[in-house]
């Protein structure tokens, strides 16, 4: 039996498995309470489930569980590809694979359809450190593992060398992506063009997790599809390499999904209106002179002269009945303490607009709403908008 809920809707009534439950709790982050009456005999249990951020699918072995996203299908499609590292023009293109019946397949298609082009010029190659025991000599002799090992003996030898082949991160990352959405079952036709992926890139078979991806001109142009491919795998909670091929799960929190577009759209605008430089989730800031509070900011632009002249919050939901948490307006005070400015700004994909000015020529906090349920490009001007009232104010 399928479970099927809406971001952050509240459900009541539901019958569940204990897969289901355990699902929408690890995977989804609901709140999962029983509804207790008098009577009640524990085979006739009735659930609340109140959904959060976290959208997509999670296949488990007595039903699925489905989280549908409130805002439309191609805009998802849209803030993926942008946040992604995709031009906002080619991202454009990309909502049009919003026609899929479901969200697993619209992001399944978006994938197959950047991977497609990306490995369209060329599987990746690079340079990768191997360390094994061979017969014969390659590279560098490892000597304090052959004495560890081997002491005294000559055979096989321990040796350190560079590979130079496909079997790198950026392939790795790929490969892992696009078999977790075919155990997710897209249409035939995207599952068609994901098991050609898989088999560009059969070469493949390194381990994808514990590394990061180090970004030179050699492999920029698989930013846009490893950055996706991260995405895809970052919440979806399985062993790709437990062999399990009955249950799967593809999430995608909008929370991060929100911020990483914001960030990007506006990043870009401010730098090529009006130069500078950008950093997302800038580390650099602590709010005590000691260097123990720090900070993390979404996004500081830093102007012409290097100095910080605006800094920016990206919040995907204004919890408590669409007012301003108190906690944003504290955090954003803090950023504009650390940071020597006179202002910041919080945006929200849901908030009334508004200036709160903090007593005692405190900073300006700005909040702005940045509505979602509109078409894709009218979300990439508002988006430009925003950074034209930013740098306005700066």
């Amino acid at each position: 039996m399928t479970i099927r809920l809406t971001e952050w809707e509240l459900a009541s009534g539901l019958t569940l498995t204990t897969g289901q439950i355990e699902a929408l709790q690890s995977h989804f982050d609901a709140e999962v309470t029983p509804e207790v009456s008098a009577g009640t005999d524990v085979s006739d249990l009735r659930w609340r489930v109140r959904a959060s951020s976290i959208v997509g699918v999670v296949a488990t072995g007595d039903g699925d569980v489905v989280v549908r996203p409130k805002v439309p299908v191609h805009n998802v499609l849209f803030l993926l590809g942008v946040s992604s590292g995709r031009d906002p023009l080619d991202a454009l293109e990309d909502a049009a694979l919003a026609d899929a019946p479901d969200l697993t397949t619209a992001v399944a298609g978006l994938f197959a359809s950047l991977a497609g082009r990306t490995l369209s010029r060329g599987v990746l190659r690079g340079y990768r450190p191997v360390a094994e025991h061979r017969q014969t000599l390659r590279g560098r002799v490892d000597v304090a593992e052959q004495i560890r090992v081997r002491p005294g003996r000559a055979m096989p030898i321990a040796v350190q060398y560079e590979e130079h082949d496909e079997d790198i991160l950026e392939n790795r990352l790929v490969l892992a992506a696009a078999r977790l959405l075919l155990r997710m079952r897209p249409s035939l036709d995207v599952a068609r063009q994901l098991r050609r992926v898989v088999h560009t890139l059969d070469d493949v078979n390194g381990p994808w997790r514990g590394a990061e991806v180090s970004w030179t001109h050699l492999n920029a142009r698989y930013r846009p599809l490893v950055r996706l491919s991260q995405l895809v795998l970052s919440a979806q909670g399985l062993d790709l390499d437990s062999g399990n091929r009955e249950a799967g799960a593809l999430t995608l929190d909008m929370n991060v999904v929100f911020e990483a577009f914001v960030c990007r759209v506006v990043g870009t605008e401010l730098v090529a209106a009006h130069g500078g430089e950008v950093t997302a989730q800038d580390t650099r800031w602590t709010l005590d002179e000691g260097g123990r509070v720090r900070l993390r900011p979404d996004l500081v632009w830093n102007g012409r002269g290097g100095y910080p002249a605006a800094v920016l919050d990206a919040k995907y939901k204004a919890r408590g009945g669409g007012g301003v948490p108190e906690t944003d307006l504290y955090q954003m005070h803090a950023y504009c303490t650390a940071l020597g400015l006179d202002s910041g700004h919080l945006a929200y994909a849901q908030a009334r607009p508004e200036v709160v000015r903090v007593v005692r020529g405190g900073p300006a906090i700005h909040v702005h709403r940045l509505d979602l349920s509109g078409a894709p490009h009218e979300l990439l001007d508002a988006g430009r908008s925003l950074a034209r009232a930013i740098a306005h104010r700066a």
